[in-house]
């Protein structure tokens, strides 16, 4: 093979034997010898060449080809004799085919600043030059190619115009090893010697009157400013190279230079994925800014409004144009860094396949997907082809001719989905496209109508029935929706398939069974007609989903009337026949139970639906049990439903509907109900003004601001208040000469009708606001040029942009201007007024932004769920009080780091979903500063105490110890929680325990509380693990004695045997059958040991009652006390001392057992008890003395004298059964106090003159004749100290001291209280003064009155004392 070239551009045959300095040397003379000028060039307006085209624009490189010659040096041409004539292009029979560059080879033709890198690997078409976004073929005036689509398997660079190329000319030795042949001698790298070239088309250059300064003074300029020399070459076919010698970076330097100054504008345009758009802008627009910054090229990326693609984001074959403005080198440059990060960013793709008929899915898909499963077999991909069984939109084409082909049109809401390996993907795309083409020749299809009812079996579960046909015959069915009343069937395969799959279709359908319903004959006699009736309760029905459950209850289809009009016949379709009897009877039964009078049809307006929906709905079903239901929006029907269904009945599906038929009393509550609601809802919209509609004409292009303005001044309407509502919005229809309309329309602005429809003054008021606005905004119109500019913060355009734009378009919607950012400048347009408003909305923004500080705190996640707190409450709180944004991590994966400018960008205080760079566990606090601070501390607080309290610690328990930890009503756990403090999760009784039949509850808190919680736990739970349960029989007749009084009996036994006091402890220990039961079982449950002794104890017991003898002893009643005492403790004492049972009887009993009581006991202890009750009834025999019934209350003096007895003499006084003497009353004995009302606490005293007084002479009394007997029962020697007490008070009460009382009436019953004194003290006073008894009455209100008793001159002296007393206020 003939040997290559060496780097110097002479052929291996020709190089003579010197050496290298030698040829270095040569080289310099030919360089000396060679420098063309630009007047030494031929004018290029005098040189004949075609027009640039990208042959012309890919360089001629002299490069390592070891298959064909090359061309000379610049060496040799150096050396070549310099030319008057012009340069004319050689023929092609004299140079070489020039051989193209490729623009991929980093060593061929490597970009500035970067060192040669391997070779790229060979280029596969690309995946997304099909198609372009939906929307963007015409705009071309935002950076998107208008071009047509481009064929999947061109590639994307071939549409590139060219540019000005760099080619590698120097001496390095790592590039000359790939020129170097086996034979040809080492190249030696000369440090400060590279050379780099840079080639032009004639068409890259400016032309000569557009040059700033001559060509030759542009060079000199920068070979003077420069450590690089340029120089200009002539190359081939007409094309100029300038070539840069010197350092590397000053050399490059250099040629970008001459680019700049004498390279024409070039604008390119690359197609790139719209997927990949967001790597290209990168994070905050770093990426595009840097390559911009690199390379000195303007780059202009689509904003995402301007693509019109929602959802197909991730699709690959979908592509954008950036264009590329700059001279050619920096536009060439610009382009490969492009490239460069599309390679990267689609080694895999998303690729949508939009051109494909529905109708082929099956087919493309095969039975049960295997032809899917056999294309992605050995590939890296996946392709997801929909299911295809209903049409939705549109249904497929009628059936064709005999002996021609149906079109299928293709949805563009369905896509085949592929996504993977690039290679992979392609390859798999162009099979489809192949299948598809094939199907296209093949398939027809026929019709069939089958009844709607059999259409779900045909499809079966999960399509199955469709796959089995599909594999049987070749063939796919198509069924119409649910919307549709079609019954029509499409059979689409190959024709001669056709006439089975047909026959295997009808099989299927046939193979129902079918019942039908007519619901309109169950209500024959409906006020509203049967029809009527039928059609609402099957609306009611529908709304409580009773179709859907019984559907899933039978197992059965149930298909109801398509359309409003048709007759109320209910059909239901079921493989078992069973079943469609089954769910034929629920449905009767279900009708049954809600006939005419449980359900009732309203007329109402439909513009008040919605408002009776929001003010009614609720309140009718709380007061009157009656579900309301609206008709929906597009459902022209003015009937409004209600529905009787009960108090307390949910809204929510969970509803069990009745199923049994209405008894006459039920029937009348329905009715009585239903008109109540019925009232209150007539009632929400009687007295309103009468709807009217008024028609406005607007400019089409208002349209969307009126609609928003309607809403503006309708916003703060009170919710009683109805808006007035925009019911149409259509264009006027056109009569008369088309011609004249047209050429109208030309000239005039299209204008539509909006019509509003309300209350009569509210639609005047509103239209003659929006007449207002419509003229401002005609006016407006006229302003729309003008432009009002400012700077902004380059810093903050993410947030001023927001998130896909959301920011900035809410401030263009709400201020009707057009707002643009641009390097630190905003730009509005619009009207004046309008711009001036955005422009101090945009300040204030940023002044607020300016304010905003971030903190970012590094908090454990497992602290995050306790700081965040349920439903977020803890930092919604924060959020509230500071005005701040506090972001918590997000659980799921983040996002890619380079993202849009303005994806992650939104207003101050507004939601930012920008957590890419966010670590588990950061915490972000966003906000004004002030309040960012207050609550980055608040937050650092709630953290500490998080941390203090985020203690744990678990407990085993039995499963079945969970009822008795949690106790009734919870209350158990909860004492548990308010004794330790601590957070105590016990699981629920129904969740799953270990093998060992144990489960584990979680603690929660501080250090020591969990530690108090755990402790008081473990010890619950190692008493009932170490617990038992005994039963035993005991016979009912024990259980009251076993018990005891107030449970004494066997709280004692309890004790006894070690077991705890604890009242909820003594009742879980020993369980008792209730009173009313029969049963005798005694459940005894605890600690071992102290059950057997607890059982041990009880048999002991019973043991002893059933050797136990009774005896009945005859005790006056009167002396029944005597073996009670006080609080019974007597009795108590009498029991415990002699091991007997005490039974008195009660009160209430009559006749000879009132006086027996009885005795059980041992027949020992029954002895002793007796002779000790007997002894004790014995010694309280009493004393009898008679005392006058008129000296009764004298001497008892309200009750003191029998206390001063027994406390003194341990002696008590009855009266041997006899009633004492009534009490003289007031009314009887003494004045009253007026009958007027009483004063109240903040009325003046009255005067104490006012008061009442009157004396009564015991003589004058009409009190009882005869005596009382007082019976003093106690000891011998105490009975005679209270004879010798008693004596004496009678002979004081029959002195003549005592002959008179005096009753003292005051006027205001407030000041008894200066009587009394403190403890006492004033009227203790005035009785010893005076020597009376005074009696203040306890219910002083009721005008009771003093009571003295005393010697007329005595009760004188304590009336004066008292009105004294009472006139100074006690002192």
């Amino acid at each position: 093979m003939e040997a290559a070239a060496s780097s110097n551009g002479l052929s291996h045959d020709h190089i003579p034997d010197v050496s290298p300095a030698q040829r270095l040397q040569q080289k310099h003379v030919a360089d000396a010898a060679h420098r063309p000028m630009v007047e030494d060039v031929v004018d290029e307006e005098d040189i004949t060449h075609p027009p640039p085209s990208m042959k012309a624009a890919i360089p001629t490189l002299p490069t390592t080809d070891e298959k064909g010659p090359r061309p000379s040096s610049e060496k040799a041409a150096g050396k070549q004799k310099a030319r008057e004539d012009p340069i004319e292009p050689p023929s092609s029979a004299n140079i070489p085919p020039p051989v193209i560059l490729d623009t991929k080879s980093e060593d061929a033709f490597p970009a500035l600043g970067r060192g040669s890198k391997p070779q790229a690997p060979a280029s596969v078409p690309t995946a997304w030059g099909a198609r372009k976004p939906l929307g963007v073929a015409n705009a071309v005036p935002n950076g998107i190619n208008g071009q047509g689509p481009v064929s999947s398997t061109s590639s994307s660079r071939a549409s590139t115009p060219g540019s000005g190329k760099l080619m590698p000319a120097s001496t390095n030795a790592s590039a000359a090893s790939h020129r170097r042949g086996p034979s040809n001698p080492q190249s030696l790298p000369i440090p400060g010697r590279h050379s780099e070239r840079i080639q032009f088309a004639p068409s890259q250059l400016l032309r000569r009157e557009h040059l700033k300064k001559p060509l030759h003074d542009v060079l000199r300029s920068i070979n003077k400013s420069s450590k690089a020399t340029v120089v200009m070459k002539s190359g081939p076919d007409g094309t100029i190279i300038f070539e840069g010698t010197g350092p590397v970076d000053a050399a490059r330097q250099a040629l970008r230079d001459v680019a700049k100054e004498v390279g024409s504008k070039q604008s390119v345009k690359i197609p790139i994925p719209l997927s990949v758009r967001p790597h290209i802008i990168g994070k905050q627009g770093t990426v595009v800014q840097g390559i911009t910054k690199r390379t000195g090229a303007r780059i202009q990326v689509p904003r995402a409004e301007e693509i019109a693609t929602p959802g197909l984001e991730d699709d690959d074959s979908l592509t954008i144009d950036v264009a590329i403005e700059g001279d050619a080198v920096a536009a060439e440059m610009a382009r490969r860094e492009i490239e460069s990060i599309v390679n990267e960013r689609t080694s895999t793709v998303n690729l949508r396949l939009r051109d494909i008929p529905e109708e082929y899915y099956p087919f493309l898909a095969g039975p049960h997907d295997t032809r899917l499963r056999a294309l992605e077999h050995g590939r890296q991909i996946r392709v997801h082809v929909p299911q295809y069984h209903t049409w939705s939109a549109e249904p497929p084409p009628q059936a064709p001719a005999p002996g021609t082909i149906p079109q299928f049109a293709p949805n563009r809401g369905s896509h085949i989905r592929i996504s993977g390996d690039r290679a992979a993907a392609q390859e798999a795309r162009s099979e489809i496209e192949r299948q598809m083409e094939q199907l296209r020749r093949e398939i027809t299809l026929s019709q069939l109508a089958i009844n709607r009812g059999q259409h779900q079996f045909i499809i079966g579960d999960q399509g199955a029935s469709l796959h089995d046909l599909l594999e049987e015959t070749g063939c796919a069915v198509i069924l119409p929706p649910s919307t549709d009343d079609t019954e029509m069937l499409t059979i689409t395969g190959p024709q001669d398939n056709i006439e089975s799959a047909i026959e295997k279709i009808m099989s299927l359908a046939t193979s129902m069974h079918m019942a039908s319903i007519d619901i309109a004959k169950q209500h024959a006699s409906a006020p509203a007609g049967a029809q009527v009736h039928a059609r609402a309760l099957t609306r009611y029905l529908q709304r409580r989903q009773a179709i859907e459950q019984l559907e899933r209850q039978f197992d059965a289809r149930i298909v109801l009337p398509a359309t409003e009009d048709s007759p109320m016949n209910w059909e239901v379709y079921s493989r078992d026949g069973k079943n469609t009897i089954k769910a034929r009877s629920d449905i009767m039964h279900l009708i049954n139970a809600h006939p005419p009078a449980r359900l009732r049809q309203v007329p109402i307006d439909p513009f008040y639906h919605q408002h009776i929906q929001r003010q009614a709905a609720q309140h009718i079903r709380d007061e009157f049990g009656v579900n309301l239901l609206v008709p929906d929006e597009n459902v022209p029907n003015p009937q409004i439903i209600l529905v009787y269904e009960g108090l307390g009945v949910p809204s929510t599906p969970e509803y069990t509907l009745p199923r049994q038929r209405p008894s006459p009393a039920e029937v009348a509550h329905f009715e009585q109900a239903l008109h109540q609601a019925e009232t209150h809802v007539q009632g929400l919209i009687q007295g309103r003004q009468e709807l009217i509609s008024r028609a406005l004409n607007v400019p089409s292009r208002f349209n969307d601001r009126l609609i928003r303005q309607v809403d503006r001044e309708q916003q703060n309407l009170p919710p009683t208040e109805i808006p007035v509502q925009v019911i149409s919005m259509s264009a006027p229809s056109l009569n008369g000469d088309s011609t004249g309309r047209e050429a109208q329309r030309a000239s005039e602005p299209v204008e539509h009708i909006v019509t509003l429809r309300g209350q009569g003054d509210m639609v005047h008021d509103l239209v003659q606001k929006l007449m207002l606005f419509l003229e401002k905004e005609k006016a407006d119109d006229l302003e729309r040029g003008h432009i009002t500019s400012f700077e902004f913060p380059p810093k903050f355009a993410n947030q001023l942009i927001g998130r896909k734009g959301e920011n900035i378009n809410k401030y263009r919607e709400e201020f009707d201007v057009e707002i643009q950012i641009n390097d630190g400048k905003v730009d509005i347009k619009g009207p004046v007024a309008k711009a001036e408003l955005a422009k101090t909305k945009i300040l204030a923004l940023s002044k607020k932004l300016e304010d905003e500080a971030t903190h970012v705190l590094k908090i454990k996640p497992q602290y995050h769920k306790d700081m965040i707190g349920a439903k977020g409450a803890q930092v919604n709180r924060l959020q509230d009080r500071y005005n701040v944004r506090v972001q918590f991590p997000r659980t799921t994966a983040n996002a890619s780091d380079d993202r849009s400018i303005g994806d992650g960008a939104s207003e101050v205080g507004a939601s930012r979903n920008n957590r890419s760079n966010q670590a588990p566990d950061e915490v972000i606090i966003r906000g004004p500063r002030r309040g960012a601070d207050e609550a980055r501390d608040e937050l650092l607080n709630l953290l500490q105490w998080t941390i203090d309290n985020s203690h744990t610690s678990t407990v085993s328990v039995a499963q079945s110890q969970l009822p008795s930890l949690i106790g009734q009503g919870g209350r158990e756990m909860e004492v548990a929680r308010l004794t330790t403090g601590a957070q105590i999760d016990v699981p629920g009784i129904r969740d799953t325990s270990d093998s060992t039949g144990r489960v584990s509850i979680q603690i929660k808190g501080t250090k020591r509380q969990v530690e108090e919680a755990k402790e008081l736990l473990e010890q619950k739970a190692k008493t009932f693990d170490d617990s038992i349960s005994r039963a035993i029989d005991v016979d009912k007749k024990y259980h009251k004695e076993l018990i005891g009084p107030g449970g004494s009996n066997i709280r004692n036994i309890v004790l006894a045997t070690g077991g705890s006091d604890d009242r909820r402890d003594l009742a879980r220990t020993v369980r008792f059958p209730r009173p009313e039961s029969v049963e005798n079982t005694i459940q005894i449950e605890g600690n071992k040991s102290v059950v057997e002794k607890v059982v041990a104890a009880i048999k002991t017991f019973v043991k002893e009652r059933e050797n136990q003898a009774t005896e009945f002893l005859d005790i006056a009643p009167e002396k029944h006390r005597l073996l009670i005492g006080r609080g019974g403790e007597t009795r108590r004492a009498l029991e415990s001392q002699f091991h007997v049972s005490i039974d008195i009887p009660r009160m209430s009993q009559e006749g000879p057992a009132r006086s027996r009581v009885k005795l059980v006991g041992e027949p020992g202890d029954l002895e002793s008890a007796k002779a000790h009750i007997l002894e004790l009834v014995k010694e309280q025999e009493g004393t009898t003395i008679q005392v006058p019934r008129r000296f009764h209350h004298a001497i008892s003096d309200n009750g003191q004298f029998f206390r001063r007895l027994r406390n003194d003499h341990k002696v008590t006084v009855d009266h041997d059964g006899q009633q004492p003497p009534a009490r003289p009353s007031v009314g009887s004995r003494g004045p009253q106090k007026n009958d007027r009302a009483l004063p109240l606490i903040t009325d003046q005293p009255e005067n104490i003159n006012g008061h009442t007084w009157e004396i009564v002479d015991n003589d004058e009394h009409e009190a009882e004749s005869g005596d009382i007997p007082w019976v003093l029962r106690g000891r011998r020697d105490n009975i005679s100290k209270a004879q010798n007490a008693l004596q004496r008070a009678l002979e004081q009460a029959c002195s003549q001291g005592q002959s008179s009382v005096g009753y003292l009436v005051l006027p205001d019953p407030r000041t008894y209280r200066f009587i009394i004194g403190q403890g006492g003290s004033q009227i203790n006073r005035i009785r010893r003064q005076t020597g009376c008894k005074i009696t203040v009455p306890r219910d002083q209100a009721k005008g009771e009155a003093i009571e003295i008793v005393g010697s007329k001159d005595g009760i004188e002296q304590a009336k004066d004392t008292i009105l004294e007393t009472v006139e100074n206020g006690g002192n």
